[in-house]
């Protein structure tokens, strides 16, 4: 039903987060573009053809937001990889992959129209459900006529897999089994979600 689209690493300051994450992994990012009305701009990296880590910070350029910004950046002291998107699949739709997280008694939130602005300018367009669990609940993204940002970012490091703890473990594994993703989920006190990345640096965990 659904496919890993990207993997989100938020930090405090871009900038310090954006640096942490390359080297880690031995390369650069490229950047992004602000999200208006969020509060928010990036930088991506492809690890795919069709999946790309996108770490998000504060855009000091933008007023904060009244409601605060998204993955609770407003309180994070240091950058971490916070949570992950998923698309459909090709004969699905972002209202079918809702309707199932829905099903295994997950609200995925409303689905929302987006844009941001390229560095070259162009305006790209696209929609994602507002409301994501912690880590290993993914929120649901539909790019529609958009090229995805896999395929025109920097390349070099490859999604290997993901994996996480949980205290309920079993109810991530079914949710992420309704949607068809693969996940390695573990019992655990507190939620906890990393990627193991192949990169120039070697095979590396992003937590």
């Amino acid at each position: 039903m659904a496919a890993i689209d990207h993997i989100v690493y938020a930090a405090p300051n871009l900038a310090a987060g954006t640096a942490a994450v390359e080297a880690l992994v031995g390369m650069s990012a490229a950047p992004g573009g602000p999200h208006p009305g969020m509060g928010t701009r990036n930088t991506l990296m492809s690890l795919g053809d069709d999946v790309y880590l996108e770490i998000i910070a504060p855009d000091p350029e933008q007023p904060d937001p009244p409601n605060g910004r998204p993955f609770d950046i407003d309180a994070m002291s240091e950058g971490r990889l916070i949570t992950f998107a998923i698309h459909a699949s090709e004969g699905e739709t972002i209202e079918d992959v809702t309707a199932a997280m829905a099903a295994c008694g997950e609200d995925p939130g409303p689905i929302s129209a987006m844009s941001r602005v390229k560095p070259d300018g162009e305006e790209i367009h696209w929609s994602l459900t507002m409301s994501a669990g912690p880590g290993l609940v993914p929120f649901v993204i539909e790019w529609g006529n958009t090229t995805h940002p896999a395929t025109v970012t920097p390349t070099g490091c490859t999604l290997v897999s993901l994996s996480g703890t949980h205290p309920d473990p079993d109810h991530i594994r079914a949710l992420h089994s309704a949607i068809g993703i693969d996940v390695d989920v573990a019992a655990g006190d507190t939620v906890s979600f990393a990627a193991t990345l192949d990169t120039p640096n070697g095979r590396v965990t992003l937590r």
